[in-house]
């Protein structure tokens, strides 16, 4: 499938290979099982792997509407529950991976269900759009990779303030980790003039080193749009069985030493990987949360970082839609205590995050995978801004903070 192709559509989602095999309930990566041990690589048979969503439109719309033109026999939903209607079918034997032919018996689950919540929106009023068709294959960069530019540069004062106040609350004891983040302009270069970015040209932009394991490029019928080079899973669950893999961590590429011996980025994975193995516990059967592995580490081209990988046993009856009440906001953008965290983030960012820190998900039957927005640029009404920034805890300094900011904007690089 063709960039260009992809830009002259109304309302799409194009979704990297995380998305599409395995619902992204194989790591990213050899998955060690050590400490500090693993590596990003994408998933599916080609790490260029795409999903074409096209005509999307709110799920709650089609119930008026009727059946999609595409899959006649799919069962319609409501959108408001997370079971399937009386009378439908749900599938009892492992579907087989989106875009591919299904056997004629198996054709009455219904097609993928995207999902999207940004940052400020409560997880379980998240949306949820259908396609009118769905395609897969390899992504073919046919559109030229602007080169972006900074516009204008990151506010390294109003930043390094940001850091010293968040620094003082954990002093009092109110919170112990705050992700602080900001927004910065992107425009094209051309010459020696700064120019309009489309979304193709920032799709290609961040796609030139190979697909992102939750690249998406998204516009919705509502026309709010955005680009996303995320290399994190928010959570995944194939029937019952979830993994969530926060992302805490991160040093310029080839620093993987300094990164596994730094006490301060150890704290922080910690910190949050304790924070979502207590907001799986409520939804999860007893006893069956584990923290499988606490510290690996996720190698891209601009950076390493650090995951851990949680497991549990969903509940019976629980949906995409009570997972996100429980874990949207993700914790890794927000800190801990996740309320309190929140409360500062509120106070000192000025802008709203909207797509950036949000989430955006596919599902289909009981198989579902939702990335955590970080690396992504939401077009604005002049301009596209990029969301960065990064965990803050006592033994943060704003010097070294920011120049974990300059290392995550390496995605544009």
């Amino acid at each position: 499938m063709k960039l260009s192709s992809v830009e002259e559509s109304r309302s799409f989602a194009l979704l990297g290979p995380g998305f599409g095999s395995g619902f992204g309930l194989d790591k990213g990566g050899d998955g060690g099982g050590g400490e500090d041990k693993g590596e990003s690589s994408s998933e599916g048979r080609g790490k260029n792997d795409c999903l074409w969503l096209d005509g999307l439109s709110l799920l709650s719309e089609r119930a008026h509407t009727g059946p999609r033109p595409s899959n006649k026999r799919a069962a319609e939903r409501d959108p408001d529950s997370e079971t399937q209607h009386a009378g439908t079918s749900r599938r009892t034997r492992e579907q087989p991976p989106l875009g591919e032919p299904e056997p004629e018996a198996e054709r009455l689950v219904t097609s993928p269900e995207l999902w999207f919540a940004p940052y400020e929106t409560p997880g379980a009023a998240a949306r949820c759009y259908l396609a009118d068709r769905v395609e897969r294959g390899p992504l073919e960069l046919d559109v030229a990779a602007a080169a972006a530019a900074v516009v204008p540069a990151l506010a390294e004062q109003a930043f390094a303030e940001g850091v010293e106040e968040i620094r003082a609350a954990i002093a009092a004891g109110d919170v112990y980790q705050v992700n602080l983040t900001t927004r910065v302009e992107l425009a094209a270069v051309s010459g020696s003039t700064l120019g309009a970015v489309s979304g193709s040209t920032l799709a290609a932009l961040l796609c030139r080193r190979g697909v992102p394991r939750f690249f998406a490029w998204v516009r919705l019928p509502d026309g709010h749009e955005f680009v996303s080079a995320s290399p994190e899973l928010l959570f995944a669950y194939a029937r019952r069985r979830i993994r969530v893999e926060p992302m805490k961590g991160t040093a310029a590429a080839g620093h993987e030493e300094a990164l596994a011996a730094s006490n301060k980025d150890r704290a922080e994975l910690a910190m949050i990987t304790d924070l979502m193995r207590n907001e799986l516990t409520p939804i999860c059967e007893p006893g069956s949360v584990q923290v499988v592995n606490p510290r690996r580490v996720i190698r891209l081209p601009y950076a390493v970082q650090t995951v851990s990988d949680i497991e549990g046993e969903l509940l019976p009856g629980i949906g995409p839609r009570a997972v996100l009440a429980a874990l949207h906001p993700g914790g890794s953008v927000t800190g801990a205590p996740k309320a309190a965290a929140m409360r500062i983030i509120g106070a000192l960012e000025t802008t709203p995050r909207g797509p950036y820190c949000g989430t955006l998900g596919l599902c289909r039957g009981e198989h579902a995978t939702f990335s955590l927005l970080i690396r992504t640029a939401a077009r604005t009404a002049t301009a596209w801004t990029f969301g960065v920034g990064g965990g803050i805890v006592w033994d943060s300094s704003a010097a070294l903070e920011l120049e974990e900011l300059r290392i995550k904007l390496g995605a544009l690089r």
